[in-house]
């Protein structure tokens, strides 16, 4: 059970995060960081007090967010490299994971879209499922 734990693990803490990172990267520098999009962008908001563009404020946070999700995937990576083959892995990774995912969840309700919707859910229901089988072999909560 600990090796299907790890397995699940690897798919939704590693695999994903990195694949869903760069295919926002990619996305953001080719399709998203366009003269139009920028042009669009230039009415000025308020932010922490001090008038901008929505673009500075949304170029940063979508940039963030691809690189983000490829260091949690990275991460992640490193926890399992670290955690001995025989060994559960620790809770807090997949807690924080069943965090993350309940945040995508929220995201895709709050903001009506549905990839992220299912997709957290999913990844919520895969990272449950992971924690019940990692504590099933060894009791790591």
């Amino acid at each position: 059970m600990t090796k299907l734990a790890k397995r699940l693990f690897l798919i939704v803490g590693c695999i994903m995060p990195i694949f869903i990172g760069t295919l926002h990267s990619v996305t953001h520098f080719r399709e998203l960081v366009t003269p139009e999009i920028h042009q669009y962008l230039q009415k000025g908001i308020s932010v922490l007090g001090q008038d901008q563009p929505i673009w500075n404020t949304w170029g940063i946070v979508s940039f963030m967010m691809g690189v983000s999700f490829i260091v949690i995937g990275l991460l992640n990576i490193s926890i399992l490299k670290i955690v001995p083959k025989e060994r559960s892995l620790p809770a807090l990774p997949i807690l924080a994971m069943i965090l993350f995912q309940i945040c995508v969840t929220y995201a895709g309700y709050l903001y009506n879209s549905g990839f992220q919707l299912y997709g957290g859910i999913f990844g919520l229901a895969i990272m449950l499922t992971c924690l019940v089988l990692n504590s099933k072999n060894h009791n790591t909560l």
